[in-house]
């Protein structure tokens, strides 16, 4: 493969499942890939056991073999492990580039593989982001694995995290100036819906039939007239704009709830349908230890589930308010990968140029504002959270000094690459208005409680939110007693 294939016509990525469909809806089973996290209480991904990596190798190679002679020599070892996949390394004496072959969890099957796949080689077509080629895929579990799986080109460099220290001031600079100009062409495409991106042979499989007669809508008539709304989108285009795969539908038991999944017309639609699922999570605890699903955080949250119920009635209510009905130039449709970490960005450890963005999976169209003027989180502070409610609850104190002091430490470690990046990439929108910035901060605020980290697992944060801001009559609402929750040690 590789250069072998150079000059010829096949169409990559090759899909090898046994038929382009939802195979079948999700295993009553999950939950043996969930378990309590010991730190923080919560629902982590995790492989459930310690698979034969020698037996698995042989697999790979005669799977892979199948449907690429070439690979049946291949020099195959195990890689990495990350929060959702097993990760394969493929080497061809010889011959470049090397390969890796990626199996996944079933989070949230067919979906994820298929939008995942589709959004990197939208990715690829239509910006100069230097992203993995997928070279075969198979979105069903039936196969010797009974697993997804996704064969992909490996690409080169180091995550950044392993070479920033190294990095002097003004290299530091000039990458993340080269990350902005790849990330200008990427929120430069609009799109008309909220959702994720499929390939157009399966758009009759993840646009729902009352949405499908529609598609596609008139473009957000806030775009100016050169801007292309939905390229090479919906009929005549190679790709379909389809239900969302993102974490606050599909995390941990929500994959099971019944609901719209979109593609969302509006701003509003998509806020309604994360408070839905919110609401559903929060009243299906599972707080028995040695129960499926159990974890500490749940168990927290049933011990003082009058208190978080009350708080999650008031974030609803906020719903309205804060959220119109019509979607306005903060809503445009962005296509944003939301994990441009330290892990995912990677770098020539010599030149300290970038050389790859992976991890594209649950990458999804999201209103403008919720990208925070589509700043790479590595870039930003956004990734400190406060004090999740198992901590409080064991008598951890909160942590909010810690987190405004290290605020500080990278506004000052990070200022010159901040201005240097948001000077390239440039406004997403126009917020001269002062009630569109009202409606950007507000938005904002609510986006946040409903993260999967923020509400489910930090309700007392929201409570203080609320009360910070004037939502909530209750001044005191958002303060936790030292002892910890509700006075409990």
């Amino acid at each position: 493969m590789g250069s072998q294939y150079k000059g010829t016509d096949i169409d990559f990525p090759i899909r090898v499942s046994i038929s382009p469909q939802p195979s079948k809806p999700p295993a009553p089973d999950l939950h043996r890939y969930w378990r309590s996290n010991p730190d923080e209480g919560y629902l982590e991904r995790y492989w459930p056991d310690e698979h034969n990596h020698d037996a698995w190798i042989t697999t790979i190679r005669r799977l892979v073999a199948r449907h690429f002679p070439d690979f049946g020599d291949a020099r195959i070892r195990y890689f990495a492990k990350g929060t959702f996949n097993r990760l394969y390394s493929l080497t061809i004496p010889g011959r470049d580039p090397s390969y890796l072959f990626r199996v996944s969890i079933p989070v949230e099957p067919f979906f994820k593989t298929e939008s995942e796949v589709a959004t990197m080689e939208y990715v690829r077509r239509h910006t100069s982001m230097p992203v993995p080629r997928v070279i075969a895929f198979s979105s069903s579990d039936e196969n010797e694995l009974g697993y997804e799986w996704m064969l992909m080109e490996m690409m080169p460099g180091e995550p950044v995290r392993k070479v920033w220290d190294a990095m002097p001031a003004a290299a530091r600079v000039r990458f993340f100036a080269e990350l902005a100009a790849h990330v200008k062409q990427l929120v430069a495409l609009r799109f008309s819906k909220f959702g994720s991106i499929y390939f157009g042979d399966v758009a009759d499989l993840v646009i729902p039939r009352q949405v499908f007669p529609k598609y596609p809508p008139a473009g957000p008539s806030n775009n100016p007239a050169d801007v292309i709304v939905d390229k090479d989108i919906g009929p005549g285009g190679r790709f379909a704009l389809g239900r969302i795969v993102s974490q606050e539908f599909f995390f941990d038991k929500r994959v099971y709830y019944p609901g719209s999944r979109g593609p969302f017309q509006s701003t509003r639609e998509l806020i309604d349908m994360r408070v839905e699922l919110l609401g559903k999570r929060i009243r299906d605890l599972s707080h028995i230890e040695g129960e499926a699903w159990y974890c500490e955080n749940d168990r927290e949250l049933a011990h003082n589930k009058d208190r978080v119920y009350g708080l999650f009635e008031q974030l609803k209510a906020l719903v309205p308010r804060l959220v119109p009905h019509d979607n306005g130039p903060e809503d445009v449709g962005i296509l944003w990968h939301d994990d441009l970490s330290e892990h995912n960005l990677l770098v020539d450890p010599i030149t300290f140029k970038l050389t790859a963005v992976v991890d594209w999976e649950c990458v999804s169209i999201i209103p403008a504002y919720e990208t925070y003027d589509a700043v790479p989180a590595f870039l930003s502070d956004r990734d400190w959270r406060p004090t999740p409610l198992v901590h409080l609850a064991r008598g951890i104190p909160p942590n909010d000094e810690f987190i405004a002091a290290d605020k500080q430490r990278r506004a000052a470690e990070m200022g010159p690459a901040r201005r240097a990046y948001h000077r390239i990439v440039g406004p997403l929108y126009d917020t001269s208005s002062p009630e569109t910035h009202q409606r950007v901060r507000n938005k904002q605020g609510l986006a946040k409680q409903l993260e999967i980290a923020s509400f489910q697992r930090r309700p007392w944060w929201t409570a203080a939110w609320l009360a910070e801001n004037g939502f909530c009559e209750d001044k005191a609402a958002g303060k936790v007693d030292e002892k910890g929750v509700n006075g409990r040690a």
